[in-house]
């Protein structure tokens, strides 16, 4: 079995995250910053629930080859 790309577990982790209405991690603000009201930051272990569940379901998609 071939271990998913990081970049690709990271991304699909991000994109399953912000589903769920979280934010990934905390950015400083600018001027063209989003505001920080009503957002959900997903604390270390969130993040990892997230890249686990990523990587899992990489795991089980048909691979292409």
């Amino acid at each position: 079995m071939v271990e998913p790309n990081d970049a690709v577990v990271l991304k699909r982790a991000k994109a399953a995250a912000e589903q769920d209405g979280f934010t990934w991690e905390f950015g400083m603000p600018g001027a063209f910053g989003a505001p920080l009201r009503r957002q959900h930051f997903l604390s270390k272990e969130g993040q990892q629930e997230y890249l686990e569940r990523a990587r899992a379901d990489l795991r089980n998609e048909p691979s292409i080859a």
